[in-house]
């Protein structure tokens, strides 16, 4: 204590210079982890039709090796004053009610054998009116033209290719590329992968993709075991006897088995990314990667909802640990520094509270799948190139996300006369999130019609369901005079007519079947 008392002063300078020099090191590690993560750019994007094979100058890649760590490039003109969060373009859109599409891009990373394959390809669309995001798959295996001259010139190839091809392409042979995707460091050489890969969504989706994120395997791995793992709700049992022993099968190139049991568990990185790479599962139903899609959007809404419930300030270095070298954001410096601030402020809270998470996948009922030399590859149900049925499902899908209501029970009932169509209209209403009981024979008729059974309160679902089916006929209908051989839990009963057709809009084939 005496000593204390005459050295009290000394002391006490020391605590200062301690916690000056340690808030120092805190914001320069956290300039650092900005700047490395942030400033991809988005380029303007082609929203033009791809041209046909015939069209498309089919020219290879040249390629050439390289690291799978996000190369950085040391910021040197870091911004002075940060913009107020009312200047940026992102919170513009935000405050004026506009919703964002952003690309999310998950690739192997470091030690895989695809260092840069984009095997998880995600959109997500957040409508700030409703606040809904939608999430969309966009299969790995979809084979698109790659429009990497320009609109007219690119290559036919893979979509989880893109990435790998810019990264491996000759730098001193980009005559070839458009001036958007040419690159002078090689982080910008990742940026222009990532651009070019999002130019290409869009001509898939037909509407704007405003931004993209990357993040590599390693750094999903990392991220959740900084959080402490995350709670997944495992909806059914399945076994993959075919899962890769090693990331890289130049290392090892051997299988074993991996198994989960249905119900909420608490995941490791390890044990997410199993459960989100799985593709061989014995049970049919998780079985390709159709199924793996709807994994990896169960684990993202798991791990949003675990971000927001944890204070994220007190893990902010952990996570940053996680993700140095490991994520990459189409967004600048600034515009992260005004969405940030925004987002503090009463009315960017507002934004984030009460989310609701719309997933639809994209599968079987509009993609074929093909064998191209020995590949594998997808290819729309209307031809090669042709986007029209995907791009109606998804304008369906963006304008019936977020009218959840009061989960309302749905069943179909065939008046058409067509065996099994039925079923297949109440399989594809499953996977518009709509809540189906099992599907009957119904009485044969003319037009397709709903018999309300909830006295009015089902007005969006109806809404929703006429935005399938335009010439649906409502007919209010008592509770009281719901049929005997009707569940008594049913709702709405959708009778499907002679008049429907079990279109492409519905994942049929050309001729109506």
């Amino acid at each position: 204590m005496a000593f204390l008392k005459k050295r009290w002063k000394l002391v006490l300078l020391s605590i200062v210079v301690v916690i000056l020099v340690g808030t120092g090191l805190l914001t320069w590690r956290v300039a650092s982890f900005v700047g490395d993560i942030t400033g991809g750019g988005r380029t303007d994007g082609y929203l033009d039709n791809p041209p046909t094979q015939e069209e498309s100058n089919t020219n290879k890649f040249r390629v050439t090796g390289t690291s799978s760590v996000i190369p950085t490039t040391p910021n040197t003109n870091p911004p002075l004053t940060p913009p107020s969060y009312s200047d940026s373009a992102i919170v513009q859109k935000l405050k004026q009610g506009k919703p964002l599409t952003i690309m999310l891009a998950g690739y192997g990373g470091n030690g895989h054998a695809g260092e840069w394959l984009t095997d998880t390809i995600l959109i997500l669309r957040y409508d700030p009116k409703t606040k809904t995001v939608l999430q969309i798959n966009i299969p790995r295996d979809l084979y698109v033209f790659v429009p990497y001259g320009g609109k007219d010139k690119g290559k036919w190839d893979k979509i989880n290719n893109i990435l790998p091809s810019i990264m491996y392409w000759d730098k001193l042979n980009q005559i070839s590329l458009d001036e958007r995707y040419r690159w002078n460091s090689s982080q910008k050489q990742f940026d222009s992968g990532l651009n070019l890969l999002a130019d290409t969504v869009e001509g898939i989706t037909g509407f704007r993709i405003d931004y993209w994120a990357a993040l590599s395997f390693e750094g999903f791995r990392r991220f959740i075991d900084a959080a402490g793992g995350v709670e997944v709700t495992v909806e059914r049992y399945f076994v993959d006897r075919k899962y890769p022993r090693n990331d890289n099968d130049q290392l090892d190139a051997s299988f074993m088995t991996i198994e989960f049991k249905p119900g909420q568990q608490l995941m490791s990185g390890e044990r997410a990314i199993e459960y989100t790479r799985s593709r061989y599962s014995e049970t049919p139903e998780e079985l390709g990667d159709f199924a793996r899609s709807k994994r990896q959007m169960n684990l993202i809404n798991a791990l949003k909802a675990k971000v927001l419930k944890d204070n994220s300030i007190i893990k902010m270095w952990d996570y940053m640990q996680a993700l140095q070298g490991q994520i990459r954001f189409s967004l600048e410096v600034g515009e992260l520094i005004s969405l940030t601030n925004y987002l503090n402020s009463a009315e960017g809270r507002s934004l984030l509270t009460d989310l609701k998470f719309d997933s639809r996948i994209l599968n079987d009922r509009f993609l074929i799948d093909k064998t191209l030399g020995n590949s594998y590859i997808l290819l729309p149900l209307e031809g090669q190139g042709k986007y029209g049925a995907i791009q109606r499902w998804l304008h369906f899908a963006i304008l019936s996300a977020g009218f959840k209501d009061s989960e309302p029970k749905i069943q179909v009932l065939n008046g058409n006369g067509q065996p099994g169509l039925a079923a297949k209209f109440t399989d594809f209403l499953l996977e518009q999130n709509f809540n189906m009981l099992e599907e009957q024979d119904g009485e044969n008729r003319p037009d397709t019609i709903i018999f309300d059974y909830s006295e009015g309160r089902q007005a969006g679902t109806i809404a929703r369901l006429k935005s399938y089916l335009p010439n649906l006929i409502v007919i209010p209908t008592p509770p009281s005079q719901r049929p005997k051989n009707a569940p008594a839990v049913v709702d709405l009963q959708l009778c499907l007519g002679r008049d429907f057709r079990w279109s492409l809009d519905f994942g049929g084939s050309k001729d109506g079947n």
